[in-house]
């Protein structure tokens, strides 16, 4: 994801959330660490209930209108298949 998102960073917003840590400085330091450029945040149950997550690292794109266009399970989602949903998201991006 790294590689892609300085691309698309200027139209489409990502934000990663985590289901695993309980404190959000661990968690920004993991992301500092690992050099991800984008938000982060935690999930609670409602959230992981509203979006049916059911594994780790659910990969989820959600359209201007909150619409979801893509979802992709653990292991799932090259890079080709992100770039297209990046450049889906660019095209309708309200900005």
């Amino acid at each position: 994801m790294k590689e892609i998102q300085p691309e698309f960073a200027s139209k489409v917003r990502f934000v990663a959330v985590d289901i695993g840590y309980s404190d959000p400085k661990d968690l920004r330091a993991l992301a500092k660490d690992r050099g991800y450029p984008w938000s982060i945040g935690l999930a609670d149950r409602n959230m992981l209930e509203n979006f049916n997550v059911r594994i780790q690292s659910t990969k989820i794109a959600i359209d201007s209108s909150g619409v979801i266009i893509y979802r992709a399970g653990y292991g799932q989602g090259t890079i080709a298949e992100w770039t297209s949903v990046f450049g889906e998201l660019e095209q309708i991006s309200p900005n």
